[in-house]
């Protein structure tokens, strides 16, 4: 969490915050503020009201298309306002002195032209913060040319941000201003005249939001010369509370305008989802009255990375607005009760006046996610896929227009050239944070709901297309950025202490995003400022739409979603303080499940019938709950539209393979849990059950990076194996698929299915079986038979919709085992087997035999200690995704740890490759030879 009173080290990345206000026809009208608290504010007059989305991110910026058409929506749904902010052009913040090229000119003047088309007020934010020198005339002239060049595009409104950067100013500007917000403020106010004092102009405040004003926000001398010196036409950008605020309370905006003397914008960040790979929120928009709306200058969202699962976060903005845009003085909450209607009409008057207000609609979260989803419903029902392209590279040199040399808006051929770094420049002050190519944060992006006019047309880049940095050249603001994120799977358990708020930007390209960004990591680092159309056509393609031979299956079959899957969807994946309800029930079942397993435990033998139909029934509904959300993934999985299930991916397969891991374990624990004193400590610890920190999370009493995962995060928690983040981060696939495998436990009637795999995959790339038909079971006897036969309570098995395909063995202490074994198992494989002449030459199958005949030797105690828990798995071959591999271990060592195990080891032949890097990838090291070893195999280990 960020503390307000650590000042940053380090310039950090700007996911800022940027609204900006309408301009002209393109702004909605709402009346001003009702004066309250001694802010003063028209009550019958109307006003512009800034309301709209912010592009402003790390990594794969937008495409033209999808600009326009969230140009497009934002028309339709009457929202008014665009702030371009990307992270990827490297002229918005960390070389804002550069100019923009000719090609990147045309960009942006295409982008400016749209955004006016549909009646948009386009916004370009600027961040010079990082490096500016106040007081140096040479770069605020600099600053004035940059936004010369940019107004001769045809862009009137601007934004200047100094959002996450160092509160300390260089030795130059502490000799001429007395204070950093003085010289803010005094920058600000020249480039605000300078522009002609244009009518709409944003100002981010480096005390962006409560948590971030010191020592708060009544107190803060920092606002306080805000408020007094920034020109009153200038709006102020505000997040809230917090960076990403649970709620906006009337109160704190009243306290915040009141220091501001002006009434804020609001910077949204309640749908964004940068600080977190494993989250994305397709919640409504929700925890701030509508009471707001009057009091606001504008609101802005920021939602998610992800273009095409912004629907809804932009779609309720809108009902939100709408449902009190003419500043009714008191909000008046639709419940979500039975007796609400979507659209009630009151007739409310005018203070001092009779004439009524137009009718408002009244704004209920839920009712205002329904239309939301049942209007994206119609866009999964278009079939519509982009084609994958890399992002083009650019070279040390780009030609640069003069703004001097321009007659507005077209270009001049008159043209300078200058030299263009195109490679990030490290701060000294940074820490190496973002080294690691999968460390790259990648900010995040609005994405513009879809509208059911189902005219999108093709475009020539593809939504999954990413920008993966090379190890040694990070992105520069990527190395500001403290917001950083570890690449481990789900919970980095160190909290970003450092993170900004409007940065929230996504971490690990490959967890995170979609399957196929994965083709694009040989994207160099060299990324162009602008993609421009002509740089993309000339771009290989690298990702061609799938088209099936002749005796070749389709990769999907189109199968239509409904409206449950979409709120089953929202549900999984709601917002960041708060799970939808179905979520909320399955985490509490899994609870009440796990806490009260002891009724169906071993050691109980099913005695209390009552209580054990009890847990059996909740077991089945569980079971059905989990089965809906891999239907609704299989059913996303076959969209025509996969332009959206692009973006849609990497989450519902994350949750997907999270809820089956879950399911599988609560089939476990039926019958297979032991009522020991370990187990007893696993339901009873904290680090099981929903802790006090959880709570206060849910309760917004943290910025939500500190708790991290999500629903899958969740979930993880409550396995006995939490902390294997290995097993849990599990990448999509690089095409997205719809095939389904399942784990459930072990079964007698399952053992010729083992008995047969364990024999392929053992004879795999052996030219001639060294087996006959009568030794068809000598393999499945001597590597599974007696786990199977002692042991079978920690037996899972792997199923796809053709049989068995894997298995997953153990026993949670092999010493007791082994006992068993020369009991009960050994005597029968001698008679089975007869023990071969050992003075000939030995087939395999003979030594196997002999093995039988031989006392085998026991491991150390020294290493038992530590490793308990003898493990066997093994995947056929046929089965190409790594996944199901972690997801049986996970499986596996989770019963094996709630039942009191805290090691665990397998064997493997000294030349069996594929065993050794099987096992390797599912977290087991090969443990250092010790005495009592055998000779001609090696020992993994791996700890829980």
């Amino acid at each position: 969490m960020v503390q307000k009173e650590k000042t940053l080290e380090a310039p950090q990345v700007d996911g800022e915050p940027s609204p900006s206000p309408v301009s002209g026809e393109a702004c909605a009208e709402a009346p001003g503020p009702v004066e309250e608290s001694g802010i003063g504010v028209e009550l019958t007059g109307h006003r512009k009201f800034i309301s709209g989305v912010v592009e402003g991110f790390y990594g794969r910026p937008w495409t033209m298309e999808q600009r326009k058409e969230l140009f497009r929506r934002q028309q339709k749904w009457g929202l008014n306002t665009y702030l371009y902010a990307p992270k990827d052009d490297y002229k918005h913040r960390m070389f804002w002195r550069e100019l923009y090229s000719v090609e990147e000119a045309e960009q942006l003047m295409t982008l400016i032209g749209a955004a006016k088309e549909h009646g948009i007020e386009f916004i370009y934010a600027i961040s010079p913060g990082l490096d500016i020198t106040f007081s140096n005339q040479k770069e605020v002239s600099a600053l004035k040319r940059k936004l010369d060049q940019v107004s001769h595009f045809g862009c009137k409104s601007f934004a200047l941000l100094f959002d996450d950067i160092d509160h300390n100013m260089c030795p130059a500007d502490k000799e001429v201003f007395s204070s950093f917000a003085h010289a803010q403020v005094s920058i600000t106010n020249e480039i605000y005249q300078y522009l002609g004092e244009p009518e709409t102009f944003l100002f981010c405040p480096t005390e962006y939001c409560g948590t971030f004003c010191y020592p708060n926000v009544p107190q803060s001398p920092y606002l306080h010369t805000v408020g007094e010196k920034l020109l009153p036409s200038i709006d102020v950008l505000w997040t809230g509370p917090k960076v990403v605020s649970k709620d906006i309370t009337v109160e704190s905006i009243e306290e915040v305008s009141k220091i501001l003397r002006r009434a804020p914008v609001i910077w949204d960040n309640i749908h964004a989802n940068d600080y977190d790979q494993k989250r994305l929120f397709l919640g409504p928009y929700k925890g701030r009255s509508t009471e707001l709306i009057p009091r606001l200058k504008g609101v802005l969202t920021n939602p998610n990375c992800e273009f095409e699962s912004n629907f809804v976060a932009i779609h309720t903005l809108a009902t939100w607005y709408k449902s009190n845009m003419n500043g009714v003085r008191k909000d008046v909450v639709m419940t979500d009760g039975e007796d609400s209607t979507v659209s009630i009409q009151i007739k409310l008057e005018n203070e001092g006046s009779d004439e009524e207000l137009e009718t408002d609609m009244l704004y209920s979260p839920q009712l205002a996610l329904k239309l939301a989803l049942t209007e994206w419903l119609g866009e999964f029902g278009v079939p519509h896929q982009y084609n994958s392209r890399q992002v083009p590279q650019s070279g040390a040199k780009s030609t640069v227009i003069d703004a001097s040399s321009m007659s507005a808006p077209s270009l001049c051929s008159s043209t300078t050239v200058t030299t263009v770094f195109q490679q990030p420049i490290m701060s000294p002050a940074m820490p190496p944070l973002c080294l690691d190519a999968l460390s790259h944060p990648m900010a995040k992006r609005p994405q513009e709901e879809e509208e059911v006019e189902v005219e999108k047309k093709d475009s020539d880049e593809e939504p999954m297309e990413m920008v993966v940095e090379k190890l040694d050249e990070p992105e520069p603001d990527a190395e500001a950025d403290p917001e950083e994120k570890h690449v481990g799977p789900i919970l980095a358990d160190k909290m970003a202490e450092d993170l900004k708020p409007m940065d929230t930007d996504k971490e690990s390209l490959a967890e995170s995003k979609s399957p196929e960004e994965s083709i694009q990591e040989d994207s160099g680092s060299d990324i162009a400022p602008m993609q421009t159309d002509d740089q993309l056509k000339q771009v290989p393609q690298t990702f061609d739409v799938f088209v099936p031979g002749p005796d070749e299956k389709p990769l999907f079959t189109a199968e239509p979603l409904s409206l449950e899957d979409l709120g089953l969807l929202a549900e999984l994946f709601y917002l960041p303080y708060e799970h939808g309800p179905k979520a909320v029930q399955m985490l509490k079942e899994f609870n009440w499940l796990r806490a009260n397993s002891s009724v169906v435990s071993v050691n109980c033998k099913m005695k209390e019938t009552e209580k054990v139909t009890e847990w059996q029934t909740r077991a089945e509904k569980f079971e059905e709950m989990c089965c809906s959300v891999i239907q609704m993934f299989t059913r996303l999985s076959n969209t025509a539209n996969r332009t959206i299930l692009y973006d849609l991916y990497p989450y519902i397969w994350d949750i997907k393979s999270i809820i089956s891991m879950v399911k599988s374990f609560v089939q476990w624990l039926d019958g297979r849990i032991h009522n020991t004193s370990f187990f007893c400590y696993w339901i009873d610890s904290g680090r099981w059950c929903r802790s006090q920190s959880s709570a206060q999370f849910l309760r917004g009493d943290q910025e939500p990076w500190a708790f991290r995962g999500g629903l899958a995060g969740e979930f993880q928690r409550l396995l006995p194996i939490d902390g294997a983040n290995d097993l849990f981060y599990q990448p999509p696939p690089s095409m997205p698929t719809s095939k389904i495998y399942s784990i459930r436990p072990y079964f007698a009637k399952d053992e010729p299915a083992i008995y047969k795999i364990c024999k392929e995959m053992y004879c795999e790339g052996m030219e001639d079986v060294p087996f006959s038909d009568q030794e068809s079971d000598l393999i499945g006897d001597r590597l599974v038979g007696g786990l199977l036969s002692l042991s079978p309570d920690y037996g899972f098995v792997l199923e796809d919709d053709e049989g068995i395909c894997g298995y997953a063995l153990g026993t949670a202490d092999v010493k007791p085992f082994v006992k068993k074994c020369k009991l009960n198992w050994i005597p029968f494989m001698q008679e089975k087997y007869n023990k071969p002449d050992c003075e000939k030459d030995l087939t395999e199958a003979e030594k196997m035999m002999l093995s039988f005949h031989e006392e085998e030797e026991g491991l150390p105690e020294s290493f038992l200690s530590n490793f308990p828990s003898l493990i066997k798995v093994d995947i056929h071959a046929k089965v190409t995704d790594p996944s199901v591999a972690k997801s049986m271990m996970g499986c596996l060592l989770s019963s094996l740890k709630a039942n009191g195990s805290h090691g665990a080891f397998c064997k493997v032949r000294q030349t069996d490759k594929r065993m050794l890097d099987f096992y390797s990838k599912l977290g087991c090291f090969e443990v250092a030879k010790m005495e009592g070893f055998p000779k001609d195999v090696i020992i993994m280990g791996r700890s829980l």
